[in-house]
This record gives C-alpha cells, structure tokens and sequence, in this order.
C-alpha cells in the first residue's frame, strides 16, 4: 500500500491505486507470504525502485508494463473477473493520465515561456538604458573634446600674445639704453672734457637695459615660467647689440643668475654673426669676464662646425 502526495493530480491518483489493487493480486510465496516488491518488480521486468514510484504515482509507467501487470494479477487471481478492471479500463486509465500529465507539462511550459518572455521584456529595457546612457556619454565626450579644443586654441593664442609681449618688452629695453646712448653721447658731445681712456666699465644706458630685460628674466624664472625667461632671452639676443649683450651677461652673472647668464651666451653665439660675437666676447673681456668670452666664441664654433 502506498500513500500518495497531496500534489498527486487525480488521473495519475486512479491509475496508481489500481495499479497497486493489482499487485495484491499476485500469488503468494509458497511459504504462504506475499512476494517483495523486488520479486514483483522482477517478474514485470522493471526495478523494485521503478516500481514503487508507478505505485506512489511518482511516475507513470509504460502502458506494456500496465497490461503484463494486469495480465500476471489476473492469472493468479483465477481470471480476468477476479482482477477487479478489465485492461481496456485500466489502459483508459492510463490514458487519462498521460493526457493529464501532458497538460500539466503544457503548463508549466507556458509559465516558464511567460517567464522567458518577462526577462526579455526587461532585458530590452535594461538595453534601452545602456543605450541611453551611452548616447548620453558620446554626448559628453563631444562637449568634452571641443571643451579641449577650445582651451587648446586659447593656450596658443596666449603663449603667441606672451611671445609678443616679451619682445616688445625686449625691443622697450633696448630701445630705452639706445635712446640713453644717444642722449649720453649727444651731452658728451658738448663737453670739452673727453672721456678717460681705458675704462672698461659699461655704459650706464647699456647697463639699464641690460637690468630691465635681466629684471623681466628673474621675474619670469621666479614665477616658474622657466620658458618665458627662455623666451625673453631669446628674442633680447636677436636685437641687442654685442656690447649690449655683454652687459646683459655681465648683470645676469651679478645677480647671480648663471643658468640665464650661460643659455644667453649659447643662444647669442650659436644666433649671431661672427663679427657681432668677436665684439660682445672682446666685450666681455673687457668686463673682467674671460670665460664667458672663451664660452660664447665656443658656442659660435660649435654651432659652425656643425652647419653644412
């Protein structure tokens, strides 16, 4: 005898409870007991596992194993009457509950298809998303790339408007010492008493431009605009004159200022003509600075051995 679940549909009910009327049906052993389910399941040619499951109506067994158990239970029951249903009743059974058990199996396969159904509705939505968010992020990444662009732009345009500046500050300076070389020399003109002989010390018109354009480098480099004091430096040697930029080297070296004081002496070598560099290094010399003089001839012929 065996119990069924309370989940057990009603056709698969029936068969199994008939199913195991049947097997009570069997002959008994000849010591008089009723045989094991394992010698039941043997002569159905099924396991006693299999079996117990066709009785629990876990499972539905196979229609040929339905109609050999119905035929052994009516053979040791002394005839088809005594089995209690005739096969055509119990393949109907069975049939019912193959059927039933096929609409369950509909069931639950439309549930899991409206389910499958569910998560595709949602994963097209979660799709839409993304889609969304990205088209949102290739928005940003646009304004982002033109913000760049545009800072880009307004970098060049303010280090072209500082270059401007720094040469204009440069041609100021030295057109400020030239303007004072001429007044110096227009009042030296005037005087009876000429100037004494050998002094090697600069003008004072050449020293005041010299300080202006070494006062806008150590500016610059203090700040750490390393490449606007380079800038100033560059753009001072294209219009200095040599004994301007002797003095400019004399100054920067009195300030201390040596890093300046040796790119300007490479930059106006290696820039100039020799006869503008033989001046400023005589120049130099004359201001008490033989190295300087030895390092701008230097760069003058470096820069030349290297030329085509």
């Amino acid at each position: 005898m065996k119990e069924f679940g309370s989940d057990v549909p009603p056709g698969k009910r029936a068969l199994a409870a008939e199913l195991q009327k049947l097997c009570r049906l069997l002959a008994l052993e000849p010591n008089g007991s009723a045989p094991t389910q394992k010698q039941a399941a043997d002569r159905l040619h099924t396991s006693d596992t299999s079996l117990s499951r066709f009785l629990s109506a876990e499972y539905l067994p196979n229609i040929t194993i339905v109609r050999v158990l119905h035929a052994a239970a009516s053979d040791d029951a002394g005839g088809v009457e005594k089995a209690g249903i005739t096969l055509a009743d119990l393949e109907e059974l069975h049939s019912a509950a193959t059927a039933e058990q096929q609409c369950g199996d509909c069931a639950r396969l439309r549930g899991e298809a409206a389910a499958l159904r569910q998560q595709a509705s949602e994963s097209s939505d979660e799709l839409n998303n993304i889609q969304a968010e990205l088209g949102t992020m290739k928005e940003e990444a646009a304004a982002l790339r033109e913000e760049a662009a545009a800072l880009k732009r307004e970098v060049q345009t303010l280090k072209a408007r500082e270059g401007r500046a720094l040469k204009t500050t440069a041609w100021r300076a030295i057109r400020a010492g030239q303007r004072s070389r001429l007044t110096a020399r227009r009042d030296a003109a005037l005087l009876p008493v000429p100037p004494p002989r050998g002094d090697r010390q600069q003008s004072n018109p050449e020293k005041r431009a010299a300080l202006s354009v070494a006062r806008q480098a150590e500016a610059l480099q203090n700040g750490g605009r390393q490449d606007g004091a380079l800038a100033l430096l560059r753009h001072s040697a294209e219009v200095l004159s040599p004994a301007e930029a002797a003095t400019l080297v004399y100054v920067l070296r009195e300030s201390q200022l040596d890093e300046l004081a040796g790119t300007l002496i490479h930059i106006y070598g290696r820039d100039n003509p020799d006869p503008d560099v033989m001046r400023a290094a005589t120049q130099l010399h004359q201001h008490g600075a033989p190295d300087d003089a030895a390092a701008l001839l230097q760069a003058a012929l470096s820069t030349r051995a290297g030329a085509p």
